[in-house]
């Protein structure tokens, strides 16, 4: 009976200990100021995290055997920025407004292929400044780092952390981006405000024609008329436009999105797949190839601004492994990209 208790005392123990070396951990720090800023307009930084997991910073690589190892700050993130923040402004120059980050995404991925690491950084967040309940928006950050190398962690620690401080310390002195007034409520709520502003989302029908990028089809001004189109079960086959040197184009090789009838078709990996619209998002059914990660966010987190790396040879790399799959997609407002919400599986 003592054996089994203590045989059993083992493999309990043994079973938390392997569970809690599951996942390492990696402690960030925010670098100090490069120098102190007079005339900032702001006298303190608040952050509002509005992502759905606050303790997920995503995970990196660490050792030769490259174990897994979350990403965390201690102190936390928020108190690490206001230090950096405070050794870094002139507190007697400095206008008496408070700084609101609201963090919408913050993310660390490696994976490694054929003996070569990809580090990924995604950062996503809204700046506003003011005070009094009253804030106008300074900037909208929808930034990627990609990075590949031999030994990748580092270096994307450094950098992706250099870029933080950058980008707090501009924002210190930016003007706003906009005469809009913004309360807390509406922070809270800036996405509803954000589509009701775009046409996209609130004519009750779309415009006919070609649309080059996101920012002519979010404001439903087509590029180019529709020159010629066949549509087969629903979805397009053949679509063309005329450039400015009249010759005919292909709209399925370098379109964004066409509309047709009134109906969306958009581009996604050499095809027009159609849209549909519920209230407040469009959505879309696309066969895409799936990385050998299984990571769907590596692939569709290059977006907006690219820093570090090329993105071509990291996105390449893992579409040309990837096996095509069939997924539900949203489009993603923000910034154009679309948003894998889930995998369809075939019926049996």
């Amino acid at each position: 009976m003592r054996n089994t208790f203590i045989l059993l005392l083992f493999l309990t123990i043994t079973s938390v200990f392997a569970q809690s070396k599951k996942y390492l951990s990696e402690e960030l720090s925010l670098p100090d100021p490069e120098q102190r800023i007079s005339g900032s307009h702001y006298n303190n930084i608040k952050l509002q995290d509005v992502r759905n997991d606050p303790e997920d910073f995503g995970i990196v690589k660490k050792g030769l055997s490259d174990r897994k190892a979350k990403i965390k700050f201690s102190p936390s993130l928020e108190k690490q920025l206001s230090d950096m923040f405070h050794k870094g402004i002139e507190a007697s120059s400095a206008k008496d407004q408070e700084m609101l980050i609201q963090l919408r995404d913050m993310n660390y991925l490696e994976v490694t292929i054929d003996m070569v690491q990809y580090g990924y950084f995604n950062f996503r967040a809204l700046i506003f400044g003011g005070k009094e309940n009253q804030y106008q928006l300074v900037k909208k950050i929808d930034t990627t780092m990609v990075l590949f190398k031999m030994d990748v962690t580092k270096e994307l620690e450094k950098q992706s952390l250099d870029y933080l401080r950058k980008t707090v310390f501009e924002a210190a002195s930016a003007n706003p981006a906009e005469n809009r007034m913004y309360t807390l409520e509406d922070i809270d709520q800036y996405d509803k405000i954000a589509k009701s502003q775009l046409p996209l989302y609130t004519h009750s029908k779309l415009v006919d024609g070609v649309y080059r990028n996101y920012t002519s089809f979010s404001k439903q001004i087509p590029d180019r008329p529709i020159d010629e189109i066949q549509v087969n079960q629903g979805m397009i086959t053949k679509a063309t436009y005329i450039d400015d040197k009249g010759k005919k184009k292909n709209a399925k090789s370098d379109s964004y999105a066409v509309v047709y009838q009134g109906k969306a078709f958009v581009m996604c990996e050499d095809e027009l797949y159609p849209m549909r619209k519920t209230a407040d998002d469009f959505y879309f059914i696309s066969r895409i190839n799936g990385s050998p990660t299984g990571e769907r966010q590596f692939v569709f987190g290059i977006t907006g601004g690219m820093i570090g790396g090329v993105v071509g040879g990291v996105v390449g790399a893992l579409i040309a492994k990837g096996k095509k799959k069939l997924y539900e997609c949203k489009l993603d407002y923000f910034n154009g990209q679309y948003e894998i919400i889930r995998e369809i599986t075939p019926q049996k």
